[in-house]
């Protein structure tokens, strides 16, 4: 058994990892749709866009990974072990839906799928970016309920807290 004072523990790795893709994917959203209208003159934002969702959308299957390993120890002490089965499906959808975005761009980038109109293919990844940033919010917030709700992977010290001196 770990030490559970311990901040390597296996259950507080996940939150560790995910914020840092959270940011990468939802600033990597804005910074995509807005080089939709922007691309001349900030032409910086596509490129930029692309690296942050990449780094974000490999950080997020990480996250889904080190939730997988979190859930092992979580999931015992829950008042409502359903939450944390609906995270994880929604996480997956997450991850889904930017792969889907990185897949795609790269596939348009390349000339790949240029039988498609460019608008159509600038709809189809604006809608990822959204739709993938909507269930990021509602993952976001199911992880909220698992630890300010039912205290998932917090530590809650004995009588008189001995473990502490």
């Amino acid at each position: 058994m770990q030490d559970p004072t311990s901040m390597w523990r296996v259950e507080l790795i996940h939150p560790f990892v995910i914020h840092i893709p959270i940011a990468l994917l939802i600033v990597g959203s804005m910074f995509w749709i807005c080089s939709l209208w922007l691309h001349k003159r900030y032409n910086f934002l596509r490129p930029s866009a692309r690296l942050l969702l990449f780094i974000g959308t490999i950080g997020a299957w990480i996250a889904v990974y080190t939730g997988s390993l979190a859930d092992a120890e979580v999931v015992r002490s829950l008042c409502d072990p359903t939450v944390v089965e609906q995270h994880e499906s929604y996480a997956y959808i997450v991850g889904y839906l930017f792969s889907a975005f990185v897949i795609i761009d790269w596939l348009a980038v390349n000339g790949y799928i240029d039988f498609l109109k460019k608008q159509l293919i600038h709809l189809l990844l604006a809608l990822l970016l959204v739709a993938g940033c909507g269930f990021l919010a509602y993952v976001g917030h199911l992880g909220s309920k698992l630890v300010y709700q039912q205290s998932a992977a917090v530590y809650q010290p004995t009588e008189g807290c001995v473990e502490f001196e």
